[in-house]
């Protein structure tokens, strides 16, 4: 993108603007709130079938089954798959659940037909639509067309009877908004990430693609009227999906403080593509767990430093075994290329975890991590969460790596995962990746705070990505009785 002329003015501009987003802002009804994401016991799970397309070439049908096969009977699923053979043969691989009845005598598995190609399909199930609520009980959906592709807006109200479906334009950047009863948490990343390239459009008539671009041409002196900019952005937001809640921005101040000293590195055009799948993406680290005794909420927060220490307590050997170990993983949960299986030994060659030290790489990038999370626990602590850390060990390939394709290193992260609270319940629904050592001390760490974990397998699901994908991402859960359209009966 060509640098504009006259960012002085372009600022100033940025200020105005500001300023009449805040004062114009309508009053929001605070009948609608986003559903809750940690309350309650989990009554429907919605899921997405997609294959093929950038990052999304992996299988879920492993992670889906197990989900099916561990979570309580009672707990329904809608599957969102497109229009191609790829979804039928999807459909097919789920069949022996199909026979499963809730106690309402409906089928536990519900299907929900999008006009898409499943190549095309966007696999994470909280990123395209906010699931809300009105006073009745009724699920609103904003759906934001998945925001990447002209999607058709997604009919809801064929599976759940009196849904609505409303165009939204929010894009969330995965779970990157989570919801408790008493607050809502927004990732910088949704925030950087607002589409701005309308409304701020330079003197050259060029325009920025979000706020993400703009804070780029920042200079100190005009980081208050950008700060302002973006807390308008952070206020709409709050007052559209959740206003009777409490809004928490976890890495706001971190982000500031770095942009005033000069160290935010804008190595990309998006924020989504900064490293660590965005530096400020929630997903990355933050889990919400239910209330402690004393009455605060509980956080999960991953713990790259511990992940490191797990990593390095075991000998060289021991970590190449690891290494090879995850290659029988996914040939065992049926790695393909072309329809057609492939072996351990292929697996191996193919991504050379083992040649490469793709743990010691981990290590290495869980060292450089281990600040960023623990001022990210400082805050939500200072804030009066109960904050309790997971070991985590990130991907420590280099995505630019061309040899790697970009997405066959492994992120070894667990705290993006489902909680059930509610009565003397106590789960929390996390990813066993196959790397024993890393998974043992994530168990450790949710049974010392109180919780059941449930693993749940899919290696070739939950990490085969730089995305650092998780059960949050690929999962949207209502938790509350619904009432279910009769053409879905």
């Amino acid at each position: 993108m060509k640098i504009l002329k006259g960012h002085g003015r372009f600022l100033n501009a940025i200020l105005l603007i500001g300023f009449s987003l805040a004062a114009l802002m309508p009053a929001f009804s605070r009948a609608q709130e986003l559903v809750s994401n940690v309350g309650g016991k989990i009554r429907v799970i919605i899921l997405h079938y997609a294959e093929g397309g950038e990052y999304f070439w992996f299988d879920q049908k492993v992670l889906f089954r197990d989900l099916f096969e561990k979570m309580d009977k009672d707990v329904g699923f809608v599957m969102l798959g497109g229009k191609d053979d790829r979804a039928v043969r999807a459909r097919d691989a789920l069949r022996s659940f199909e026979a499963e009845r809730l106690p309402d005598g409906t089928a536990r598995l519900k299907h929900l037909v999008v006009d898409v190609k499943s190549s095309l399909f966007y696999p994470w199930a909280r990123d395209p639509y906010f699931i809300q609520s009105d006073p009745e009980g009724r699920l609103v959906f904003l759906d934001a067309g998945y925001n990447e592709k002209p999607f058709p807006i997604t009919t809801f109200g064929e599976v759940f009877a009196g849904a609505r479906t409303l165009a939204g334009t929010v894009h969330r950047g995965g779970g990157n908004i989570r919801t408790a009863e008493e607050a809502v948490f927004i990732g910088m990343d949704t925030i950087l990430g607002v589409g701005t390239k309308r409304r701020y459009v330079g003197f050259e008539q060029e325009g920025h693609d979000h706020l993400f671009e703009i804070a780029r041409f920042v200079k100190p002196e005009g980081i208050p009227a950008y700060r302002r900019t973006f807390d308008a952005h952070a206020d709409y937001l709050h007052r559209v999906l959740a206003a009777g809640k409490r809004l928490v921005i976890p890495e706001k101040e971190i982000f500031f403080e770095k942009l005033a000293k000069g160290e935010f590195e804008f190595k990309k055009k998006s924020p989504r593509d900064t490293g660590a799948q965005a530096e400020y993406h929630t997903d990355v680290y933050l889990g919400l767990g239910g209330k402690a005794a004393d009455g605060r909420r509980v956080l999960f927060v991953a713990d790259s430093r511990a992940g490191a220490l797990v990593a390095e307590g075991l000998n060289e050997e021991a970590r190449r075994a690891a290494e090879r170990a995850l290659a029988g993983v996914l040939a065992r949960e049926g790695l393909s290329a072309s329809g057609v299986p492939l072996t351990e030994a292929q697996i191996a060659a193919r991504f050379e975890w083992e040649k490469r030290k793709l743990i010691d790489l981990g290590i290495l990038e869980a060292k450089k991590q281990a600040e960023k999370f623990d001022k990210a626990a400082a805050y939500l602590e200072g804030l009066g969460f109960q904050v309790v850390r997971i070991p985590s060990l990130p991907n420590g390939l280099d995505d630019e790596d061309e040899r790697n394709d970009g997405v066959v290193g492994v992120s070894f992260n667990y705290s993006n995962v489902l909680t059930e609270v509610y009565g003397n319940v106590r789960k929390v629904y996390l990813p066993r990746f196959g790397f024993e050592a890393m998974d043992k001390a994530a168990d450790a760490a949710y049974r010392s705070a109180g919780f059941e974990p449930v693993f749940i397998d899919g290696l070739l699901t939950n990490a085969l990505s730089v995305l650092q994908a998780g059960l949050d991402c690929l999962t949207s859960e209502i938790r509350f009785p619904v009432r279910w359209a009769e053409a879905a009966k």
